[in-house]
Order: C-alpha cells, then sequence, then structure tokens
C-alpha cells in the first residue's frame, strides 16, 4: 500500500502541473480576421478568368472543410491522440485523405508500424519453412510484404524512408512555418503552384491551404467532341463537352449508322442491330448481333480426307479441310522420337529408343522402350513427408505417405477439434449442426457449425391488431415488439373525458394527450387548463392492494396543475411590464434600480426596484434612498476647496475659505478670500488680472532695483518695474585715480557720463605713490637677501667645517608693519553688504 500510494501521489502531481501549465487556444492564439485571409487566399485564384466565384460549392467542398478547421482553433482532432489540433502546434498532413495529424503523434505511429511489421516479419521467416502437401509437393511460404507504415484514416502505404521528420507547410515549400495573423495557419503564404487534378497542364492558384486543390478555374476555347459545333469558351474542367447531335458515323457492319450522340471520332460503339447471319460452314443461318456476324454452329464438319477412310471431325469452321490430305497418314512412334509416312490405316510401330515420357510424378521419366498405351507408375524411391511434415520415410515416388498422427487444431467453428490423421494444416470445415438456440428463444440454429452468432430465425409469425381487421407477417420472436399501423380507431372505451382519436393498437391505451379543457378549480383562478389531459394517469397501488390483486398499477384522476396561463404584470416599482404564468403572478421587483429623480436634482435613486406610493411617478418618493454624495458641481477656474454643503442644485455659495499668500515683493503676507480672487462673475480677462494684481498687492514701496541698480518707486507688484526710464536717483562718478569724484544723475549715467578726466594734482600724486611702492619693493628686497645669507651661514655651520669664528653681535633694524588700511575697508563693506543681502532673503522667506 505504500508503494501505492506513492506511485498515486506521482501520478496526481503530475497531472496537477499538466493543468498548471495547460494553456488553451483562447488564451495563447488570438482571434483571425477569416474574411481577410480567405480572400488573400483567393487572390490568385479569382483573377484568372471565370473566377474563383465560378466553382462550384460541391466542387470545392473538401477544400473548404479543410480551411474551417484550420482557421478554426481546436476544430481538427488528431485520430491518434483524439486531441484536438490548435493553430500553433506542428502537423503532418496526409497527401492522399489530407487528415491532420500532430506531427509527434504521426512520427511515433510511423515508427511503431515499422517496428510492428519487421518483428511479425521475422517470426514468419523463422516459423515458415515450407512444407509438403499430401502429392508430395513442395509448398514454398507465403511471400512477405515489405516492410511499410498507412496513414490511420485512409490507409494509404508509406514507405519507411516517408516518415516525417520536419514540420513543413502545406505545399512543403517551407520548414517550420511560422504562424501568422493574416495567413492561413500552417502554410507559408506563397502561391500552392500543384498540378491540378484531372490533369490539364495547369496549376494551382491559390496560396498554400489545407486540403486538395479546387478544380481548375482557367478558360479554353474548343469545340465538342465530334467537332460538329462551334468553338465556344468553357472552364478548363469541361474540355470535353457534348453537343446535342447524333454521330451518323456508318459502324463496322457496314450497313447502319451509329446513332448515338457527341463522341469522339472513331470511338463508335458496337452496332446493336440484328440480322440474318450465315455460320462459318455456311450450313445454318441465324439472327445475330450485327457487330459480331461469326458464329458457329454445332455440327461437325464430317468431309472426308483423300485417303477415303477418314472424315474431318473439327466443329463448324470455314476454308477447306487440311487441303484434302488425311492427317494420319503422317505418323510419329509412341514416344514421338520418329516421325514416318505411311498408309493411315496401319499402326504405329515402335521405335525401340527409350520412352523419356515424364511421369505422373513430374519429376522423373519412363525408362521403358517405346511403348503404346501409358507409361507406367513412377517406382523410384524417395524419402516423403507426410501431409503434417512430422514424420519422414522412403517410399516409390507415386505413392502418398500419411502417418497415423491426429490433427490437434481446431476447425474454422472455433469449437470442435479435427483429428483426421495426417491432416496438414489443411483441415476441412466443421459438419457438425449448429444447434444453438436462436435469438427468437424457440428454434435452433440448423446451419453448419460455425464461428460467430448465428443466423436470425427465417420462420415467420403471424400477428394482428386488437380488432383483427391488420395482420402483418414478422420474422419469429419479434411478435411483442412488432408494431402493425391498423387504420381504423381504437375501439376500447377512454377513461378520461375526451373522444379517442388514437388508431388501434397493441396493449394498454397511450396516456391521452390532449389539453385537459377544463375550468382549473385548484388554483381559483378560473383559467381554462391548458397542460396535458391528467383525468385518468396511471400510478403505482398502494402497498397493500398490490398484495391482494396481481395488478400493480391503477388510474387515477390528479388534480389541475398550477396555471401557466399568462398574465400581464406590472414590477412593484413601475419600471416594465413582463408576462408571468398565473400561478406567479404577483408584482415583485424586477431587479433593476429605482432610478427615480432625487430632490437634489443630480443623482437618482441607487436602491432595487423598491415599492413607492405612485409606480407612475420618476420623482423621489416614500422608500427611495436620499442622496449621501457631496456636491460634484464644478468649482470656479482655480479654486480647490470643496463646497461644505450636501449634494444640491446649481450654483454652490461663493467659496468663504481665506487664502494666505505672499505679496509681489515677498516681504508681506496678504490674507483675502477664494470667491474674491477666484470670481465667477467677472469674465474679462483684464478686470479679472487688476482685480487679482491689486489682491496680490501689500501696498508697500517695492524692494526690487532697476537696471541701474536704484530702487523701484512703484508700491508692491508684479512683473518687471514700470519705467526705468525715468529714474533721478544721484550717482557718484570718479576719476582714474578715485582723487576727484562727482554726484550726478542717473539718467545722464546711463546717457554715458561715467568718470572724470584726472588733472595735475592726480598726476603728482600718482608719481609720489610711485616712488613709495619702490620704496617698498627695494625694502622687501633687502630683507629677502638678509634671510637667506642667514640661512646660508646655518647650513654651512653645520654641514661645513667648524672654524674658530668670533661672534659677532648684529644689529637688526625691527620692520614696522606697514597695514593697507583702504583695502581692510574694501573687503569689510563687502562682507556687511553679504550678510544684509541674506538677512533680507531669510525675512522674505518666513
Amino acid at each position: 500500500m505504500e508503494k501505492f500510494n506513492k506511485a498515486q501521489a506521482k501520478n496526481l502531481a503530475a497531472a496537477q502541473k499538466m493543468m498548471d501549465t495547460y494553456a488553451s487556444s483562447s488564451e495563447d492564439e488570438g482571434e483571425l480576421d477569416e474574411k481577410h485571409i480567405l480572400d488573400l487566399l483567393y487572390k490568385h485564384y479569382q483573377s484568372a478568368p471565370g473566377g474563383a466565384r465560378s466553382v462550384e460549392r460541391n466542387d470545392a467542398n473538401r477544400t473548404a472543410t479543410f480551411l474551417e478547421n484550420t482557421l478554426h482553433s481546436g476544430a481538427a482532432t488528431c485520430l491518434i491522440c483524439i486531441g484536438s489540433i490548435r493553430r500553433v502546434e506542428s502537423i503532418w498532413s496526409c497527401k492522399n485523405c489530407y487528415c491532420f495529424f500532430h506531427l509527434q503523434c504521426i512520427q511515433r505511429w510511423a515508427n511503431d508500424s515499422l517496428m510492428q511489421m519487421k518483428v511479425k516479419a521475422e517470426q514468419q521467416q523463422n516459423g515458415s519453412q515450407g512444407h509438403y502437401n499430401h502429392l508430395g509437393e513442395f509448398v514454398p511460404p507465403k511471400r512477405q510484404k515489405a516492410v511499410h507504415w498507412c496513414c490511420p484514416q485512409c490507409r494509404r502505404d508509406y514507405q519507411p524512408s516517408d516518415r516525417p521528420t520536419q514540420y513543413e507547410c502545406f505545399c512543403g515549400k517551407e520548414a517550420n512555418p511560422q504562424p501568422q495573423p493574416f495567413l492561413v495557419p500552417h502554410s507559408c503564404g506563397e502561391i500552392c503552384g500543384k498540378l491540378l487534378q484531372p490533369k490539364c497542364g495547369h496549376d494551382c492558384k491559390l496560396l498554400c491551404h489545407p486540403g486538395p486543390c479546387p478544380p481548375c478555374a482557367q478558360l479554353a476555347n474548343c469545340s465538342c467532341l465530334c467537332g460538329k459545333s462551334a468553338p465556344r469558351s468553357v472552364r478548363c474542367l469541361d474540355k470535353s463537352w457534348q453537343c446535342q447531335q447524333t454521330c451518323q458515323a456508318l459502324l463496322a457492319c457496314g450497313k447502319h449508322k451509329c446513332n448515338q450522340k457527341c463522341h469522339r471520332p472513331g470511338q463508335c460503339p458496337p452496332c446493336t442491330s440484328k440480322s440474318s447471319q450465315p455460320c462459318d460452314c455456311k450450313q445454318e443461318t441465324k439472327v445475330v448481333n450485327c457487330s459480331e456476324p461469326k458464329w458457329k454452329c454445332n455440327r461437325i464438319c464430317g468431309a472426308s480426307f483423300a485417303c477415303g477412310v477418314h472424315n474431318c471431325d473439327k466443329v463448324c469452321h470455314a476454308g477447306p479441310c487440311g487441303g484434302g490430305e488425311c492427317p494420319l497418314s503422317v505418323r510419329s512412334c509412341p514416344c514421338g522420337k520418329t516421325i514416318k509416312a505411311g498408309i493411315c490405316g496401319e499402326a504405329a510401330e515402335t521405335c525401340g529408343d527409350t520412352c523419356q515420357k515424364l511421369l505422373s510424378c513430374g519429376k522423373h521419366s519412363c525408362a521403358q522402350r517405346c511403348h503404346r498405351g501409358p507409361c507406367n507408375l513412377c517406382l523410384v524411391r524417395t524419402k516423403k513427408k507426410c501431409r503434417c511434415g512430422l514424420h519422414e520415410k522412403e517410399l516409390p515416388c507415386s505413392k502418398e505417405f500419411t502417418c497415423e498422427t491426429k490433427c490437434k487444431q481446431m476447425r474454422d467453428c472455433g469449437k470442435h477439434g479435427c483429428n483426421r490423421k495426417c491432416c496438414g494444416d489443411q483441415c476441412p470445415p466443421c459438419e457438425k449442426i449448429c444447434g444453438k438456440q436462436l435469438s427468437c428463444n424457440k428454434h435452433k440454429c440448423q446451419s453448419v457449425c460455425h464461428n460467430g452468432p448465428c443466423y436470425p430465425c427465417k420462420v415467420e409469425s403471424q400477428v394482428n391488431c386488437r380488432c383483427g381487421k391488420t395482420r402483418r407477417n414478422v420474422p419469429c420472436g419479434r411478435e411483442k415488439n412488432a408494431r402493425i399501423a391498423c387504420p381504423e380507431l381504437c375501439r376500447i372505451t377512454a377513461k378520461c373525458h375526451h373522444a379517442i382519436k388514437h388508431r388501434c393498437h397493441k396493449g394498454e391505451c397511450p396516456p391521452c394527450t390532449q389539453p385537459c379543457g377544463l375550468p382549473n378549480d385548484s388554483s381559483g383562478c378560473g383559467h381554462i387548463c391548458q397542460a396535458r389531459c391528467h383525468a385518468a394517469n396511471r400510478v403505482l397501488k398502494p402497498t397493500d392492494s398490490r398484495a391482494t390483486r396481481g395488478n400493480k398499477y391503477e388510474y387515477r384522476a390528479l388534480p389541475h396543475p398550477r396555471c401557466e396561463q399568462g398574465v400581464v404584470v406590472t414590477c412593484i416599482g413601475g419600471h416594465e411590464v413582463a408576462t408571468w404564468p398565473c400561478w406567479n403572478s404577483k408584482p415583485t421587483s424586477c431587479q433593476r434600480k429605482c432610478a427615480r429623480q432625487l430632490k437634489c436634482g443630480n443623482h437618482s435613486c441607487e436602491l432595487v426596484c423598491h415599492a413607492v406610493p405612485n409606480p407612475q411617478d420618476m420623482q423621489q418618493q416614500l422608500g427611495c434612498g436620499n442622496c449621501e454624495q457631496g456636491c460634484d458641481i464644478a468649482r470656479p477656474a482655480g479654486c480647490v476647496h470643496a463646497c461644505a454643503r450636501g449634494c444640491h442644485p446649481a450654483p454652490c455659495a461663493p467659496c468663504a475659505s481665506v487664502i494666505k499668500q505672499k505679496c509681489h515683493c515677498a516681504l508681506n503676507q496678504i490674507v483675502y478670500k477664494c470667491s474674491e480672487y477666484y470670481s465667477e462673475f467677472n469674465t474679462e480677462e483684464s478686470i479679472v488680472s487688476e482685480l487679482r494684481e491689486k489682491l496680490r498687492s501689500c501696498g508697500n514701496r517695492c524692494i526690487k532695483n532697476l537696471g541701474c541698480g536704484h530702487r523701484c518707486m512703484a508700491i508692491c507688484h508684479s512683473g518687471k518695474c514700470p519705467n526705468p526710464q525715468l529714474c533721478r536717483k544721484k550717482v557718484r562718478i570718479y576719476c582714474s585715480c578715485k582723487r576727484i569724484k562727482l554726484e550726478v544723475a542717473c539718467d545722464k549715467h546711463r546717457a554715458g557720463l561715467t568718470h572724470l578726466e584726472c588733472d595735475e594734482n592726480c598726476q603728482a600724486e600718482r608719481s609720489k605713490a610711485q616712488a613709495t611702492e619702490q620704496q617698498e619693493l627695494d625694502l622687501r628686497l633687502r630683507q629677502e637677501e638678509a634671510k637667506n645669507k642667514l640661512e646660508l651661514e646655518k647650513f654651512e655651520q653645520k654641514f661645513g667645517k667648524r672654524k674658530p669664528k668670533e661672534r659677532k653681535a648684529v644689529d637688526v633694524e625691527p620692520t614696522k608693519l606697514n597695514i593697507d588700511w583702504k583695502r581692510v575697508a574694501i573687503y569689510a563693506a563687502f562682507v556687511l553688504v553679504v550678510v544684509g543681502a541674506m538677512a533680507v532673503a531669510f525675512y522674505a522667506d518666513s
């Protein structure tokens, strides 16, 4: 049980894996545009004269069937695995019946068929070496069939070399064709090009397609078979057409003319007329077919030969009897080796040579001297096998050898043994009588013992209808099931209130099929019951009544079923009117949405159809749900605040939300209402922009600087500062040495007055500054030389030879620290400006 459970769990896991990985044709294959594909397929076929539309539907029926199986994924079925063939799977199609198979299935089928035939051929070759029959003749073994495999449907034979090895399109031009949504599945999209059948010289103009090629649609200009009619344009398939004229050519008899309709010249049928013709010997005359004038009577010729002793014994013939000479005048000896001419009445003499005629055994020749009469039996002793081939014995060649072994094989009936001595695989048919009980259960089978079921009983019985007016003969054993169509009406009294309308029958009357027709008292609606008659229904008897009486059934009147009369009913919400059965005609909900207009005027009732006081009124009534949604009226452009009210009719109240925002100069914070800034009443763009400009302005002076660097004189505003050319601020200008300065108006500074010219004092100051700078440069050079000299002395003291030297005191004058206060002031001013700008920016952001 443990092994069984493991195997079962393994199989269940494999099945679940297959179900998980399985993909249907609807998942991995899209829908194909069949009309576009068929139009593309018949493109070249329709371009030919006559067009594909002239092809009759019955001629192209097979092609259309294969196209339908190909376009509809899963429509075709593989007869090997009994699975559907999808459009993306590799297939192989038979060249004879054009049936589709999975490529792997047909490869496995071909390999198995070839292997089975090879094994069977080896068994036959090893087990059957031939045998000797009862005449001692050697019977060779049966000829073995060539190894082949066949199509599972049409059984056409294929050679081993024809086993499919790769997936090809229908026309065989492309291997492994890729599926395209605009082509027939499994096709390459090229023109088929196969020669049409029957062969007319044209090829198929369809694109690569499944199934047989349709008939040729080309037109040919040709005459009829007899050539009497004028040429006309017909389809290539119908080039051999016939006119309605008769041939009227002289037949071979030379007397009558051909009365057949149009056919090829020289192919007239034999003459069917009759005429009186003599036999070959001209002694009798008989009426025969005109096409067979020569016939022979049954008379023997009897003409005398030249010898006068013998007569011609040939049956009715034409011409002389052997030239008049007696055929017995030239004779040979009995063995046929010597030929002599002599008197026809004398007996032929023997030649004295050995006879050497082939004996009846067919193997040896006669060893006697030339003799008259038949040769003796063959007395040569040979080893002969019995008929069954089990024993061997040396006997004269003419004797048959049969052993005493009884055959143990079954006869053709498959029930009785042969038991014949030395049968030799040639058991005779069974001669015993079958004696089986036939299907009628009245008679026994009188045929010779056979295999399989017995033939039906040949005895016939007569069956009468109930009224006795109609009789019929039926095979024995079918009396109970025989149906007799009697035209008379049934004479049995009806059990219900209807008149009998059925014919005479066997057994009990069938149930009444007429409508009841009585008022339906079970529902009390007053409608007429239209159900099938139920006044006499066959039911089982109670258990107690069945025990006392033999009949198990009785007839009872059943109550009326529920009334099915159609009644027009309106749903409780007044949405639809439907016809319902009478028994279920109470108004109910139609399961639609109520859809009545709520008081908000924007939405409808979402409840399922419910009861209302007035179903005709589609406004909100008692029972409808209240609107619980918020206001969904569009807000003014720019307003992002939702309406505080619930769902209500338009318009909404002005938005009272307060907006806090920095002014244009970003120094102060402005507070205003949303409805004032985003007003829906003012629609003119100029008015709206002016109003918003005022609301965003703090009223203080603008802190922006103009292009000239001075502060804007306008009130807080957006965008660029206005009128920068009107700036009249004072600007200080200097000469190049910064000694002379002057304040001028900003407009003059922008006009080009940006610096002053230096005077003579400026030149003197510049010369003095240069001299001072030169002195400072010389001082720095002297200090640098002294420093270098001191470092050189320290280096020599450390690494050179020490020499006694007197230490000398050197007086070094202290250097005064010269500070450029002018440069320090410039740096300090720059730092203060940067710190002030950062403070202003921080205050503006807060």
